[in-house]
C-alpha cells in the first residue's frame, strides 16, 4: 500500500489509509472507523470521485499502479464508506455478519486478467 497519490489528489492525503488494497481491507477500515470519519471521507469522495474516476479512465485496469492504484482504492472504498453512510448508519451494525468472518474468493489483485480484454 503506497502513501502517495497523485499530484492532482494530494488533497485526499488525509484519507490515504482507506486506500486498501482488498476488499477485506477496505471492509476492516470501514468497520474500524467511527461514523463521524465515515462521514467525512464519504463527503470528501462522494465530491472527488468523479474527478478520480475520470482521471483513473486514461488508463486500463494493468497500469494502474503506484499513486494511481492508491487513488483507484479509495474509490473503491467509498462502495463500502456507502454502506455505513446510506444504509446502516453505524460502521459496526449489529444486524450483519461481521467482517471478520466475510472472506471474499475474489480479493486479489490484478482485477485486469479478467476484464479489460479487447
Amino acid at each position: 500500500m503506497t502513501s502517495e497519490l497523485p499530484e492532482d489528489f494530494k488533497d485526499l492525503t488525509p484519507f490515504i489509509d482507506w486506500a486498501r488494497p482488498t476488499e477485506l481491507g477496505r471492509n476492516e477500515k470501514r468497520w474500524s472507523a467511527t461514523l463521524e470519519e465515515s462521514k467525512q471521507f464519504y463527503d470528501t469522495m462522494l465530491a472527488r470521485g468523479p474527478a478520480a474516476l475520470e482521471y483513473l479512465s486514461q488508463y486500463s485496469l494493468h497500469e494502474i499502479v503506484g499513486p494511481d492504484r492508491a487513488l483507484l482504492d479509495l474509490c473503491l472504498a467509498l462502495a463500502e464508506a456507502a454502506a455505513t453512510i446510506e444504509m446502516y448508519e453505524d460502521p459496526q451494525p449489529k444486524y450483519v455478519f461481521p467482517i471478520q468472518r466475510f472472506i471474499p474468493t475474489h480479493d486479489e489483485w490484478p482485477l485486469a486478467e479478467q476484464g479489460d480484454k479487447k
